[in-house]
This record gives structure tokens, C-alpha cells and sequence, in this order.
């Protein structure tokens, strides 16, 4: 039920335009002054924005019936003509569940008239995307192709991993079992021959070239990736065997620019700055890893110098927003960050952004209490009712036993005659059974129940 607070809170916000003063999406802006993560900032936002669609998903969220994954399921699959029948029946269903069955159930998405005698452009879902970053358990990526490009990626990976098993059971030796490939082995050897056709292609860059950066770390040597992701032991010792090294001069602990000679600013300068901020724009909450463009803070033009000191790494749109006057940048971007001398950030209204949200704090309570008691009167303050709530079944879905009913649409006014005697029949009731099923008596252990879809049979006797 502090779920269902937060998402009417965001609701206000999101009409008040809240995130506007800080060129944040609402997203964004929620996970930063929440303190939640990313993900779980986009489900409270799309229920916010979808509160008056899906009102009996939300009045099931604020009793306590749903949690916020089971609502955030319904919010980001399930049309507003379903809302009452999917409330009823995502209690009985586990998130993954949802997951599986409330995608049949979402409409299509309209594709954008374009203006007329523009020109439409491409359509972006025949390029696909690529999703890419590091997690506790190293480097991922996440490929979304279409069918025809799907295809060709397919087969070169299927190409290049037969051509490593060939590779690998030529160099065994006799007797012995060859060293297994696996589909992420021949991935990297793509990656590594693309690398080298780029290097040939133009040789003297290195724009083809995997850069890496050995620093001096609590316990020893660190050796990280350009975005800061350290490498374990093993690997670092692996590649500092066989490594092409080259140095930047620091003056303490900032890297040396060129000063007033250019506003370009080369590559090694380039990888300097971004390694200083972290691979990520450096406006509080944003994080924005791709894209990055490095600032000026003290103009060029004014008669700033092109040194680490006066560069800034930004995405482009909070590059557009300081120059737009929206987004204050000031401060030494060599020492700490948001306290002067250091950068410090400011919105459109002049006022600093905080490096991290600083939620509202509660009263202090009163000492005779205990840790129980706090909890309650809290609750009671915020309107959270006591209420347990109740988990799904776990059992096996049973597709075929899951079906939403979509809500009739009111008739026209108009439409009935005013001396028709019968009144129109009724609407068929929200059981979340399927058309012509025949729906458990009412006296039935299950028949007051929400309708479980997990439950592929009728209870033993």
C-alpha cells in the first residue's frame, strides 16, 4: 500500500510537471529523488500515467490485493477495456505468469501519421537495437534484430563458431578432447575480426583498439575499462602480458590538456575526461552512458581553456539544455563534485541539484515507543490500512484457462426508444473464464473467489 501512496504521489507530480525544472524524464527524476532503482521508477510512473485508465487496478494496488509488479504488469500490457476483468485476476497469478498471458491481450501500436508532403522516413524497428552495459556478473548485451538481419547474424555466428571448433580440434593434441567453443567465443570473434579488417583498413588509428586504464588502486594495481569497470586479477594479468602501453602525463591527479592552443579536443584527452567522470553524464540522475559529448564549461569563446579542469562529459540533450539556459554548469571539474570550488549543477530557477534525492524526513517519535508501534502510527499517518496480503498459488498456468472480459461500451445516447418496456440485458459478470465455460457454483469453495487461471482443474473431491 506505500506502493499505491507513491504512485499517486508521482501522479501529482507528473501533472505538475514536476521534472521539468531539472530537464529529467519523470523516470529519471523519480529514481533519483526516490532512491529506487531505474526499472522499478519506470512501473511507478507508467501506473501514474495510466491512474485514470486503470482504476480498478489501482484501487486493487492501494488495498493491498496486488503488489506494484503484478499492477505494473497490467499497466504496461493490458488495454483500459480489461482493467476490472485483469485486477481480478492477476491476484491469483505470479508475475512471471502475467508475463506470459497478458501480452496476448495488448493492441497494436498506431504507427505516427506523418505530416502531409513530409517524408515518412525509415521505420526504426527495421534497424533493431542493442542494449549493452556491465552487471555484478560481468559484460552483457541484449540483441534485438529483424527476422531478414536476424538471419544474417545467425549464420556468421554460426560460421565463425564452426571455423573455432575446426581451429580447436586441429590444434589438439592427439588423444586428447579439443577445447569447447561456446556461441559467446565466436561473438568475441567477430568482434575481434572486425576489429582487426578496421585496423588494416586504416592502420596508424586507434580507433580499433580496445583501451584500458592502470591505475593505482587500495590493494594494488587496477586495471579498468574506459567506462570504470574493474578487471579481475586474472585478466588483468593476462593482458598486461602482451599490451601496447602509452602513458598520460597527470599534474597531481588531473591529466593535462592542452590549454588555449585548440577548442578541439583530441582523443586521448577525450578518453581522459570520460574515465575521470565515469563513462556517464555527470547531471545528477541522469547516468546516460551513450552519446556522450564533452563541454566547455567556461566557454571557449569566453576565453576558456581546454583543460580537464574546464571539461564536462554530458549527453547531448543536457548539452542542448545548458546552452538553452535550462541547466547551470559551474566549478572546477577536477575536484568533488556539487559543492564549490567543485562543479555544481543548477536547474532553470537557479537552485543546485542535489548529487542524490534527500527524501522527507518523519518526526522524530517518542521515546516510550517501540520499533512495532512506529511502524503503525506511521502507516496510520500516510493512510495505510492494515491489510495481509495474499501470494498466488504458484501453480502451472493454464493458458487456455485464462481470459479477460473486455468492458462494454456505454450505447449512444439516443439509441433506445423510450417506449421499448425491456430494459437491455445485463453484461455479461467479470469471471475471467472463457466464453461458454461454465463457472463454478456459488456455493463452491471458489465461488467468491478471484478466478485462479493456474489451476488447470476442477478441486478433488
Amino acid at each position: 500500500m506505500a506502493e499505491a501512496r507513491l504512485v499517486e504521489l508521482t501522479r501529482r507530480g507528473v501533472q505538475a510537471g514536476v521534472s521539468g525544472g531539472d530537464n529529467l524524464s519523470p523516470q529519471k527524476w523519480l529514481a533519483w529523488r526516490a532512491g529506487v532503482a531505474p526499472g522499478r521508477a519506470g512501473d511507478i510512473v507508467r501506473l501514474a500515467e495510466r491512474a485514470e485508465e486503470l482504476a480498478h487496478t489501482l484501487a486493487a494496488l492501494a488495498a493491498g490485493e496486488l503488489t506494484v509488479d503484478q499492477a505494473a504488469e497490467v499497466a504496461r500490457y493490458v488495454p483500459a477495456r480489461y482493467d476490472e476483468s485483469a485486477a481480478r485476476v492477476a491476484q491469483c497469478c505470479t508475475v512471471k505468469q502475467l508475463r506470459q498471458a497478458l501480452p496476448w491481450y495488448r493492441d497494436p501500436k498506431p504507427k505516427p501519421e506523418p505530416a502531409p508532403g513530409a517524408d515518412p522516413g525509415p521505420d526504426p524497428e527495421l534497424h533493431g537495437s542493442v542494449s549493452r552495459g556491465y552487471d555484478e556478473r560481468g559484460y552483457f548485451a541484449h540483441i534485438r534484430l529483424p527476422e531478414a538481419k536476424g538471419a544474417v547474424f545467425d549464420q556468421a555466428l554460426k560460421g565463425m563458431e564452426e571455423d573455432l571448433r575446426r581451429q580447436a580440434r586441429a590444434t589438439a593434441p592427439e588423444g586428447v578432447d579439443p577445447e569447447p567453443v561456446y556461441a559467446a567465443d565466436a561473438l568475441v570473434a567477430l568482434a575481434e575480426a572486425a576489429l582487426r579488417a578496421g585496423e588494416a583498413a586504416r592502420p596508424g588509428t586507434d580507433r580499433y583498439l580496445v583501451h584500458a586504464h592502470l591505475e593505482a588502486g587500495p590493494n594494488s594495481l587496477e586495471l579498468m575499462t574506459h567506462l570504470g569497470v574493474v578487471l579481475p586479477e586474472g585478466q588483468r594479468r593476462h593482458i598486461l602480458c602482451d599490451a601496447r602501453l602509452r602513458g598520460i602525463v597527470h599534474d597531481g591527479i588531473a591529466p593535462i590538456g592542452v590549454g588555449r592552443v585548440t577548442r578541439a579536443i583530441n582523443r586521448r584527452l577525450r578518453r581522459a575526461v570520460e574515465h575521470r567522470d565515469g563513462g556517464c553524464c555527470s547531471v545528477p540522475g541522469c547516468g546516460r552512458t551513450s552519446g556522450l559529448e564533452i563541454h566547455h564549461i567556461w566557454h571557449w569563446e569566453d576565453g576558456g581553456s581546454t583543460e580537464t579542469s574546464n571539461l564536462i562529459t554530458l549527453c547531448g540533450h543536457h548539452h542542448r539544455c545548458h546552452h538553452q539556459g535550462t541547466l547551470g554548469i559551474d566549478g572546477n571539474a577536477d575536484l568533488p563534485r556539487h559543492a564549490a570550488p567543485g562543479v555544481v549543477f543548477t536547474n532553470a530557477r537557479g537552485l543546485p541539484l542535489d548529487a542524490v534525492g534527500h527524501p522527507v524526513r518523519p518526526a522524530p517519535p517518542a521515546p516510550a515507543t517501540t520499533p512495532a508501534e512506529r511502524v503503525r502510527d506511521v502507516a496510520a499517518d500516510v493512510g495505510i490500512r492494515p491489510h495481509r496480503y495474499i501470494p498466488p498459488t504458484g501453480e502451472r498456468l493454464d493458458r487456455w484457462g485464462f481470459h479477460l472480459n473486455a468492458r462494454l461500451p456505454d450505447p449512444p445516447a439516443g439509441s433506445a426508444s423510450a417506449d421499448d418496456d425491456d430494459p437491455p440485458p445485463p453484461p455479461p459478470p467479470v469471471t475471467g473464464h472463457r466464453p461458454g465455460a461454465v463457472p463454478p457454483p456459488p456455493d463452491s469453495p471458489a465461488g467468491g473467489a478471484p478466478i485462479d487461471p493456474t489451476r488447470a482443474g476442477p478441486a478433488d473431491a
